[in-house]
């Protein structure tokens, strides 16, 4: 199975290797820790899970559960709409053991809602997909069913 970034609703970034991935629709962030931001690097770099999780099993010290633990995680990201089934192709893996070893194989992904707000209040975020950002007022969304749908993320 192969999975890409959810890029209708999420933007994602990684910096010093810890992934944050934001919902454009919710305001809701996300953050893994070193070893979930490797596995969400290869997933989205083209890996399936069955290569990662070969990767792993042939990795010392990996634990004897680290099958349920990446589904877990991967169905955890799934359920966040983070990450959406993909036909992308297959790539290698790669791994940095110290993060590994460091991270004893535990695989995070943790939701913040603190600036929820202050990303929701940013108007690009009701520009319409097919007029893009103009200075019209036509070009933001004024379906009030919309906006209410999106308010009530924010509760």
């Amino acid at each position: 199975m192969n999975y890409a970034l959810n890029e209708e609703k999420m933007f994602a970034d990684v910096t010093d290797g810890i992934a944050i991935i934001i919902n454009s629709e919710t305001g809701i962030y996300y953050g893994l820790n070193g070893f979930g931001t490797m596995v969400y690097e290869n997933l989205v770099n083209g890996a399936s899970v069955e290569e990662i999780l070969s990767s792993l099993k042939s990795l010392s010290g990996v634990p004897s559960d680290i099958e349920e633990r990446l589904n877990s995680f991967i169905q955890k990201m799934v359920d966040s709409e983070l990450i959406i089934e993909s036909s992308a192709g297959s790539s290698s893996v790669n791994w940095d053991e110290s993060v590994l070893n460091e991270e004893n194989f535990v695989l995070d992904v943790s939701e913040y809602n603190d600036a929820q707000e202050l990303l929701l209040a940013d108007p690009i975020h009701e520009v319409k997909e097919d007029e893009g950002w103009t200075g019209e007022k036509s070009s933001i969304i004024e379906d009030k069913e919309e906006v209410a749908r999106k308010e009530a993320k924010v509760e």
